[in-house]
């Protein structure tokens, strides 16, 4: 055989297995795969993997690597003679690769807390393109209001609705969000909460499973942790775990309902009440940092519930827009739940940015930045 040959047949047989690995990851936790699962779908032998991949880390971020290479490759057509038809351009091409690059991007969402610099190097490509749509260097805080915002409603119901077109995107981030000026000062910023420590002091036997095995979870995943474990952990025997849970499934959910609870408690009772909506708003992003001082590893506990029950994440976060549909004023845009979901989707990158990329040194300035553009868009 020509070396020639021999090199396609090689290539051939690295794509069938990154083409099995990218259809099981993007439907199934990264835990929940196995190379016996990636080599079966793919019908090669387990032998065959090593040749190409020295363990299942490797191929996961091999296929991370192929959609940031596919992603910068896409923003190369971008187009237009100014800043608004560029940002029509952008969106257009975030539009085409949501139905394009699906897998990849279910796949990327799990890998952005595994790998944070993956989740990087996806930002600097954005920053990037950003550079070309304005013409300049874009703040940490323009990206969170641009990008974050709509990487998130990318994953709701919402952005499915007919007139979420990359013109409507473009108009969303062209005028703001509040219909009020910015604030003249910021001292609204300065909270005083506590630490949300969790502790089984006090507890009742249920919420005390909850809390031990929410640790678990996170620090090993939900498919490496058993019910065993989880009982030992809270100081109860396993047979104390059925009288209030019917599976390790069933406890999963509670879990993550216990925490979206718990979360929007902890906001509402240090979030000031003499506030407009929008001075709440940007305190309520303090808030939730302050949350994840010591609950960080809940972003990721509801990222594997999209994989492993996915009605739950769904329910945890549909709760928290419905808090916001409830409170939701002062906004220029009819749509109150894209609204909703844009704001929810900057807090939220803003906590990935902090916590996972260390992209953010002062998150109190960030939030301040965001006044402007939230109130009065981001045009230039």
């Amino acid at each position: 055989m020509s070396s020639t040959a021999d090199k396609d047949r090689k290539t051939i047989t690295r794509e069938k297995l990154i083409a099995s690995a990218t259809m099981l990851f993007s439907e199934n936790w990264y835990d929940a795969i196995s190379i016996a699962e990636i080599c079966r779908s793919a019908e090669l032998s387990n032998g065959v993997f090593y040749r190409y991949f020295k363990n299942k880390e490797e191929i996961f971020t091999a296929i991370l690597d192929e959609f940031l290479e596919i992603h910068a490759k896409r923003f190369t057509r971008l187009n237009g003679d100014s800043v608004e038809q560029r940002l029509v351009s952008f969106f257009s091409l975030i539009l085409e690769s949501n139905s394009n690059d699906l897998a990849y991007i279910n796949i990327f969402r799990e890998g952005e807390y595994r790998f944070p610099e993956y989740e990087r190097r996806l930002r600097d490509i954005y920053l990037s393109v950003l550079k070309a749509v304005y013409g300049r260097d874009m703040k940490i805080s323009e990206y969170l209001y641009i990008v974050g915002s709509i990487r998130f409603l990318l994953r709701r119901p919402c952005f499915t609705r007919d007139h979420v077109t990359a013109e409507f995107l473009k108009d969303l981030v062209y005028q703001g969000i509040f219909s009020v000026d910015p604030p003249a000062d910021f001292d609204f910023l300065k909270i005083e909460a506590p630490s949300a420590a969790d502790s089984m002091d006090d507890c009742d036997t249920r919420t005390k499973l909850i809390l031990a095995g929410t640790k678990l979870i996170a620090e090993h995943s939900f498919y490496k942790v058993n019910i065993y474990e989880i009982t030992r952990a809270a100081g109860y025997a396993v047979g104390t775990f059925y009288i209030y849970f019917s599976s390790k499934e069933e406890f999963f959910r509670e879990v993550v309902l216990f925490f979206g609870v718990q979360l929007r408690k902890y906001i509402s009772i240090y979030l000031s009440r003499d506030l407009g909506r929008m001075e709440a708003e940007l305190q309520g992003m303090i808030i939730f940092l302050k949350y994840f001082e010591t609950h960080i590893q809940n972003y990721q506990i509801v990222r594997e519930a999209e994989f492993i029950i996915r009605p739950t994440a769904r329910e945890y976060y549909n709760k928290f827009e419905s808090g916001y549909l409830k409170n939701l004023t002062d906004i220029r845009i009819d749509d109150k739940v894209v609204a909703s979901n844009f704001l929810i989707g900057i807090a939220h990158f803003l906590g990935i940015e902090f916590y996972f990329s260390g992209n953010i040194e002062d998150p109190v300035e960030v939030v301040k930045e965001l006044a402007g553009p939230m109130c009065s868009g981001l045009k230039s």
